[in-house]
C-alpha cells in the first residue's frame, strides 16, 4: 500500500513543475507584448499645425494597462511608453509633457496599490486634463487662450483613444480561445495592428520604407487568409492612419484598401495568382497617381515576398482566428470528435466485455476436458460402490488386493466400451457377484455414454458460443475503425447551396452537406412534410444538380417524416455510374417440392450491387432453410458494413452448429459490384465457378475453398475484377456445372455457349438451364439456380 501511495505523490509534483514552466512561459509572452505595444503605440503621433502635436496612444494604452494589471506590469508598461516617447523627442519637444503625464498615471497606480483600492479611470482622465492644461500653459509659446485650447484638444482626445485601445487589447486576449469576434472587435483589432505598424515611423533601409513594406505585407496576408472583407477593412484603416501621419491620406487609403480587396477576391486561386493580382492592381494605382518609381516597386515586391514566405500553417491559423465560419467549423469538428471519442470508449468497453465472455466460456470448455482424465477412475469407483459395498469379500478385494481388483474393473469397463462386455479371468474366478457385476457394468457404461454425448454437445455449444463472442468482438473492432473514419462537412458548399436555393425561391427548413467515408458528396435537406418528396424531386433536385454539376438522385429511403416536428428529410447523393438488371432461372431436383438453393440480388445503401447464391447440402426444405439462413445473415452483415472476414467467420460459426446427427453444410457464391467505379469482388466459399461475358470473350472466376461449417475459420481472398458497360456476370450453383455425371465439374460447355450466346440476361438464364437439362438427359439430378446480371451505364 505504501508503495502505491508514493506514485501519485510523485506525479503531482511533476505536474506542478510542468505547470510552473507553462506559467513562466505565459508571463514572458505577456511582458514582451506589454513592452512592444507600449513602445510602438507611444511612437505614433500626428502634427497637424505648429504647436499641436498629438500622441495620445501611449497614454491611452498605459491607462488600459494599469486598470487591469499589477504594479510590476504597470511599471514595465510605463517604461516602454516613456522609451517610445523619448525616441520621438527630436520630432517634437512637447513629448516631455506626455512622459510627465505618464509618470503621474503610474503614480495613481502606486497610490491605489498602497490604499488597496481599484484604479478609477475618471481620476486618470482628470489628471491627464489637469496636467495638460498646466504644463501647456507653463511651457507653451503661444497665447494663453491658444495654449488652453491646444491642451484641451490633446487631453480630451486621450479619452476615446483609451476606449478604442482598451477594446482592442481585450480582443487580443481572446486569441487562441475559440472566441467569435464581432465586426466591431475585428475593426478594433485592425486599428491596433495599424497603430503598431505605424509606430515603426520613418525608419528605412537604402531608401526603402520599412513601415510601408510591413503595412502592405500584413494587409495582403490577412486578405489572403480571411478574404476580401477583412483585407479591405484592414487596408482602409491602415491607409487612414499612415496617411494622416505622412499627409498623403488619399494615396495610402486607395492603395492599401484596393490591394486588400483584390487579394481577398483571388484567395481561391492560390498564392501565386493572388500575388500577381496584387502586383497588377498596385502598379495601376501607383501609375494613376504618378507615384510609380523604383523605390515603390521594391517595396511592393518585398511585401509580396514576405507574404509568399509565410508558411501555410500560419495562414491557416490566421484564418481560424479571423474567420468565424472557419472557427465554427473547427469547434464543431472538435465537439463531434469528443462525442465520437466518448462513443468509441463505450464500444471499446463492450468489445472488452465480449472478449472476456468468450475467454470465460472457452475456459469452461477447457475445464470439462481436464475432467475427462478422471472419468475412468470415476467409473470404476461408481461400479464398486454399486456392487461391492455390501459384499463379504470387500475387505479382501479392495483391501489386500486393491491394485489387482482396480485393474480388473478397468479392463471390464474397457470391454464395455468395445461393445464386447466380459469379466476378466481373475475377476471371474474370485467374484461372488459375477452376473450382478457384469450387468451393472453394462448399465453404468450405457448411462455414461448418454451423459457424455450430452456433455459433448454442451462443450461444443460452449466452444461455438465462445467463437461467436470472439467474432462479435472483432466485429465491434471493425465498427470502431469505420466510425473513426472522418466524415467531412462542407461549409462552403452549404453557403453556395443556401444562396442558390434562396435565389430560386425554393422553400426549405435546413440543408447540410458532407462527404462520406467513400468520398462521395451527400446533401441532407429538410422541408415541411406537406412539400414532401415530390417537391424535393421536382424543385430542389434539378437546382442542386445544376449547381454541383454532378448527376444526383434522392436516396432509396426517400422522404423520412419526423412525427414530432412534422419535417420531411431526404438525402440527395451522387447518382451511380452503373445500374444492373438481373434475372434468375432455377429448376428443382426431380422428386422434390422445394429447392435447396437460395439466391438474392440487388443494390444496398453503400452504392453496391450484391448477388448471392447459396447451395445447401442435399436438397429439399431442410437444405433450403440452411442456405436461406446463410443468405439472410450475409445480407445483414453487408448492410451493417462489416468486413468480409468478420462476415464469413460469423456465418461459418453459425453454420457449424451440429445439433442434429446429420451434418449439414452450405456453400456461398457472392459477387459485389461498386456501382460508382465498376470494381467487382468475387467471394466463394465452396461455391461453383462464375463467368464474366465481355462481348464474345468469357472470363472464368473460380476458387477452391471448403463450404461453411467444415473448418473452424474461413480464410478467403476476394477475387477482384473490373467490369464495364455491357458486361454480363453469370453466377450458377453446382447443379448446373455437374450435369454431366461422366465429366463432373466440366464447365467448358458453358464457356462455349456464352461466347456466341445472346446478350439478353433473361434469355441467357433460361437457355443455360435448358441446355443443362438437355445434357443430363432431361433429368434434374440436383437443384439448378442461375443469376445473370448485366451492367448498363447511366452517364
Amino acid at each position: 500500500m505504501q508503495y502505491g501511495v508514493d506514485i501519485p505523490t510523485y506525479k503531482r509534483k511533476e505536474n506542478k513543475k510542468s505547470k510552473k514552466k507553462t506559467n513562466v512561459k505565459n508571463i514572458s509572452v505577456k511582458i514582451g507584448a506589454i513592452i512592444i505595444l507600449g513602445f510602438m503605440l507611444s511612437r505614433v503621433g500626428f502634427g497637424f499645425i505648429d504647436g499641436l502635436y498629438l500622441a495620445p496612444f501611449g497614454l491611452g494604452y498605459l491607462i488600459s494597462v494599469i486598470k487591469k494589471s499589477n504594479i510590476k506590469e504597470s511599471t514595465i508598461a510605463f517604461l516602454s511608453v516613456a522609451l517610445g516617447y523619448l525616441s520621438q523627442y527630436l520630432i517634437n519637444r512637447d513629448i516631455i509633457i506626455y512622459i510627465s503625464i505618464a509618470a503621474a498615471i503610474l503614480g495613481i497606480k502606486y497610490i491605489s496599490s498602497l490604499t488597496k483600492k481599484e484604479v478609477q479611470i475618471k481620476n486618470c482622465f482628470a489628471i491627464v486634463i489637469a496636467m495638460f492644461v498646466g504644463l501647456q500653459c507653463l511651457l507653451g509659446n503661444q497665447d494663453i487662450s491658444i495654449n488652453i485650447f491646444f491642451s484641451l484638444v490633446k487631453s480630451l482626445i486621450v479619452i476615446p483613444v483609451f476606449f478604442m485601445i482598451n477594446y482592442g487589447v481585450n480582443c487580443m486576449k481572446e486569441i487562441n480561445s475559440n472566441y467569435f469576434y464581432s465586426t466591431e472587435e475585428l475593426i478594433s483589432l485592425a486599428i491596433l495592428v495599424c497603430l503598431i505598424i505605424t509606430g515603426v515611423g520613418e525608419f528605412n533601409i537604402a531608401g526603402i520604407a520599412i513601415r510601408d513594406v510591413l503595412a502592405l505585407a500584413v494587409i495582403i496576408t490577412v486578405a489572403y487568409a480571411a478574404g476580401s472583407n477583412a483585407g479591405a477593412v484592414l487596408g482602409v484603416t491602415m491607409g487612414l492612419i499612415i496617411g494622416v501621419g505622412n499627409n498623403d491620406i488619399m494615396i495610402s487609403t486607395t492603395l492599401y484598401g484596393i490591394c486588400g480587396l483584390v487579394v481577398g477576391l483571388f484567395t481561391e486561386t492560390g498564392k501565386i495568382f493572388s500575388i500577381l493580382a496584387y502586383f497588377v492592381v498596385s502598379f495601376i494605382v501607383m501609375t494613376y497617381s504618378n507615384n510609380l518609381n523604383s523605390t515603390m516597386i521594391i517595396q511592393i515586391a518585398a511585401s509580396a515576398l514576405i507574404m509568399a514566405l509565410i508558411p501555410k500553417n500560419v495562414i491557416k491559423k490566421l484564418l481560424s482566428e479571423l474567420n468565424n465560419d472557419e472557427k465554427s467549423k473547427v469547434i464543431s469538428d472538435a465537439q463531434i470528435e469528443g462525442i465520437k471519442s466518448e462513443f468509441v470508449d463505450r464500444l471499446e468497453v463492450l468489445r472488452g466485455s465480449l472478449v472476456a465472455i468468450s475467454s470465460s466460456v472457452e475456459n469452461l470448455s477447457g475445464n470439462e476436458k481436464l475432467l475427462l482424465k478422471n472419468k475412468g477412475t470415476a467409473l470404476v469407483e461408481n461400479l464398486a460402490d454399486r456392487v461391492c459395498q455390501e459384499c463379504e469379500m470387500n475387505s479382501k478385494c479392495w483391501g489386500r488386493e486393491l491394485h489387482t481388483t482396480f485393474s480388473q474393473f478397468g479392463e471390464l469397463m474397457q470391454s464395455c466400451e468395445n461393445k464386447n462386455a466380459y469379466l476378466p479371468k481373475t475377476l471371474d474366478k474370485k467374484c461372488v457377484k459375477r452376473n450382478t457385476l457384469l450387468k451393472n457394468a453394462e448399465e453404468l457404461y450405457s448411462t455414461y455414454t448418454v451423459n457424455e454425448a450430452l456433455k459433448s454437445r454442451l462443450m461444443e455449444a460452449r466452444s461455438i458460443l465462445a467463437s461467436q463472442m470472439s467474432n462479435m468482438s472483432f466485429a465491434v473492432t471493425n465498427i470502431l475503425k469505420d466510425f473513426n473514419q472522418n466524415v467531412d462537412s462542407c461549409l462552403e458548399v452549404d453557403k453556395l447551396l443556401r444562396k442558390t436555393l434562396a435565389k430560386n425561391k425554393i422553400r426549405y427548413i435546413n440543408i447540410y452537406s458532407f462527404v462520406d467515408t467513400n468520398g462521395r458528396l451527400k446533401i441532407k435537406v429538410k422541408v415541411d412534410s406537406y412539400d414532401g418528396e415530390n417537391y424535393c424531386r421536382k424543385q430542389i433536385l434539378p437546382v442542386i444538380s445544376n449547381l454541383i454539376k454532378t448527376p444526383l438522385y434522392i436516396g432509396e429511403k426517400g422522404c423520412v417524416i419526423d412525427p414530432s416536428t412534422n419535417e420531411c428529410s431526404v438525402i440527395i447523393e451522387e447518382t451511380p455510374k452503373y445500374h444492373i438488371s438481373s434475372y434468375v432461372a432455377f429448376e428443382i431436383k426431380d422428386g422434390e417440392k422445394y429447392s435447396g438453393d437460395s439466391y438474392s440480388f440487388g443494390d444496398n445503401k453503400s452504392g453496391q450491387y450484391v448477388t448471392i447464391i447459396s447451395d445447401g447440402m442435399g436438397s429439399g426444405p431442410e437444405a433450403g432453410l440452411e442456405s436461406g439462413a446463410a443468405i439472410d445473415l450475409i445480407e445483414r452483415f453487408i448492410d451493417g458494413g462489416f468486413s468480409e472476414t468478420t462476415m464469413l467467420n460469423t456465418v461459418n460459426a453459425v453454420m457449424g452448429m451440429k445439433f442434429s446427427e446429420d451434418e449439414k453444410f452450405t456453400t456461398l457464391d457472392m459477387n459485389i459490384i461498386d456501382l460508382y467505379t465498376g470494381d467487382a469482388k468475387f467471394i466463394k466459399v465452396g461455391g461453383s465457378m462464375s463467368f464474366i461475358k465481355h462481348g464474345n470473350e468469357v472470363e472464368v472466376i473460380s476458387n477452391s475453398t471448403l463450404p461453411f461449417g467444415i473448418v473452424d475459420t474461413i480464410n478467403v481472398t476476394p477475387i477482384k475484377k473490373k467490369v464495364k458497360q455491357g458486361d454480363i456476370i453469370i453466377t450458377v450453383s453446382d447443379g448446373i456445372v455437374d450435369v454431366d455425371r461422366d465429366n463432373l465439374g466440366d464447365y467448358n460447355w458453358i464457356v462455349e455457349y456464352l461466347k456466341d450466346g445472346p446478350n439478353n440476361p433473361e434469355a441467357l438464364s433460361r437457355e443455360i438451364i435448358d441446355k443443362a437439362k438437355k445434357i443430363s438427359g432431361g433429368r434434374v439430378l440436383d437443384d439448378m439456380t442461375i443469376v445473370v446480371s448485366k451492367l448498363y451505364s447511366s452517364y
